[in-house]
């Protein structure tokens, strides 16, 4: 197949307006992407190889190099099964169908990536640190939906920035905590992406980025460690606005363990998946290779699955008065986001994608204990009558999104109430992307990463994208661009998006960018927010 983002013949060989860089490690030189105007530089180094003694650390100062590293090819993704969306299946063939943005994995994937439009090193150009999605479990930096030249061509510098995922990134033990100067174990994820943007302040300046003008987004999983980062006071300074898509919780608290509760939870995960007592040093001396090529004790499971679902589940962040405080992780008290702006939303139709299928049913009671599952008392009944059983089915899924658009929005209305030096901007994105079954998965979990990047292309294997696909395009990333420059999404020509603080927000829908105050169906916006109300024991709300 056609590689997705094929690169022009000259790449590498165009005249650099940033030429080498020096940065923590040694020096860099970028190559030229599919914008001229733009440079990218591929796989930088911000941290050690997370293999043998560092395995289960906090990230490890850049091993150094000599000469000028060619920052031309995708980094290591951080250690995870690179096959776990294959192709034929909805993931694979929607972002992991090109081998040429398929890296190997390791655990040398503590790298990161530029793309700069700057003209000089001199230019102060406002950065976007990007997270990168994936349950915690996998994900990486180099992605193509993640392709951001025509982001940055809008006058801001991207980076796009990795962290280990699985029971690598989280596994908290006594045995860690102990050896820690800090007596913490756990979060070592959290402390990636914290490395990350102690690499920006200290390097960005090179690449003609702004260190005082850093705005941190994230989707997914990305979005929860960008609410993460917002409440570890580790990262308090390291930047100054947040983009939050799709993180289910909003501003509201999110699941998360005491130290020692999940020392012991680890502990005994362990004991589980090994079937005995296992040593720190014992996990260290696995081979990287075994993590994904071989199985568990069992003989059935991934060993990486296996550890991942034994220590990850239900919660991964570590409540360890060290990255996260009791203090620390309640971001809707009072002032708890003064200096900080927001842009944060969801899609319309975000559980599509993430369970089951088009074909799927439900039965009236399975209807019924999906719906208390969510929340709801029996008022859900007058609001989201079912057809059939596949209607059911596809109104369950709907009513959790719903549900998702309410919190974003309530928690916003909170906390601008309670912040002075405080903006926040909501969005509800509903625009379906075409082809697919796109009666079914409409505006899915991730769709809205193509629009936000800016980074369809008319390539083989991407959807047969339309004028309107461009066009939303186009305004959601000049949306985000004004946002990371400013802390205000608008400017230019684009239709004027209100803050958030009461009620009203912006619906990306078919090509264009509409401001509202509730979606087409404001009977089951009135339902979610009062049971929101009620779960969250808003007293006093409305």
């Amino acid at each position: 197949m056609a590689s997705a983002f094929a690169l022009s013949a000259h790449q590498g060989f165009a005249a650099s307006a940033i030429g080498i860089v020096n940065v923590e490690g040694g020096r860099v030189s970028g190559v030229e992407p599919d914008i001229p105007s733009v440079e990218v530089f591929k796989g930088i180094p911000f941290a050690a190889p997370t293999s043998g003694e560092n395995r289960f650390r906090p990230p490890q100062p850049v091993v150094k190099w000599e000469g000028v590293k060619k920052a031309d090819t995708w980094g290591d993704q951080a250690l995870q099964d690179i096959h776990g969306n294959p192709t034929g299946a909805f993931w694979g063939d929607e972002f992991y169908f090109d081998p040429e943005f398929l890296p190997k994995a390791s655990e040398n994937g503590l790298n990161l990536n530029v793309w700069t439009p700057a003209k000089s090193k001199g230019q102060k150009l406002p950065v976007y640190v990007w997270i990168h999605g994936g349950a915690n479990h996998h994900g990486y930096a180099s992605e193509m939906e993640f392709y951001a030249s025509k982001l940055a061509q809008k006058g801001i510098i991207v980076v796009a920035i990795q962290y280990r995922v699985g029971a690598p990134g989280f596994l908290a033990l006594p045995e860690l905590s102990a050896e820690s100067p800090h007596k913490v174990s756990g979060n070592y994820a959290i402390l990636d992406q914290i490395k990350a943007l102690e690499w920006v302040r200290d390097n960005i300046a090179g690449f003609g980025g702004d260190p005082k003008n850093v705005t941190i987004g994230g989707q997914s999983a990305g979005a929860r460690n960008s609410t993460m980062l917002l409440r570890s006071p580790l990262a308090k300074g390291l930047f100054h606005r947040a983009v939050i898509e799709s993180g289910q919780t909003g501003l509201f608290s999110s699941p998360m363990q005491k130290l020692a509760e999940r020392e012991e939870a680890n502990r005994k995960g362990l004991e589980q998946v090994f079937g005995k007592a296992t040593s720190l040093a014992d996990l260290r001396a696995i081979p990287t290779d075994d993590f994904i090529a071989k199985t568990a004790p069992d003989g059935k499971t991934q060993l990486y699955e296996a550890l991942h679902k034994a220590t990850n589940l239900p919660a991964q962040h570590a409540l360890d008065g060290y990255v996260f405080t009791e203090q620390s992780v309640d971001l809707l008290k009072p002032g708890a986001l003064d200096g900080i702006d927001i842009m944060v939303g969801g899609t319309s139709d975000e559980y599509t994608s993430l369970t089951g299928g088009p074909d799927k049913t439900f039965t009236d009671t399975e209807m019924a204990e999906a719906m208390g599952k969510i929340g709801y008392d029996d008022a859900w009944k007058d609001v989201y009558r079912p057809s059939d059983p596949q209607d059911a089915y596809r109104k369950s899924l709907r009513a959790r999104a719903d549900y998702n658009l309410q919190g974003y929005i309530l928690s916003a209305e909170i906390a601008k109430s309670r912040n002075k030096n405080f903006n926040i901007y909501t969005f509800y994105f509903n625009h379906a992307p075409p082809g697919r079954n796109t009666e079914f998965y409409g505006s899915f979990h991730s769709s809205d990463l193509w629009y936000f990047m800016n980074s369809m292309r008319d390539k083989p294997g991407q959807r047969l994208w339309t004028s309107a696909d461009y066009r939303m395009g186009d305004t959601m990333s000049s949306y985000l661009a004004n946002f990371v420059k400013s802390g205000n999404p608008n400017g230019g020509n684009l239709p004027e998006w209100p803050q958030g603080g009461k009620g009203t927000f912006m619906r990306f829908h078919d090509g264009y960018a509409f401001s509202v105050k509730q979606t087409p169906y404001p009977e089951r916006d009135k339902l979610n927010r009062d049971t929101i109300i009620r779960v969250q024991k808003l007293d006093g709300m409305k």
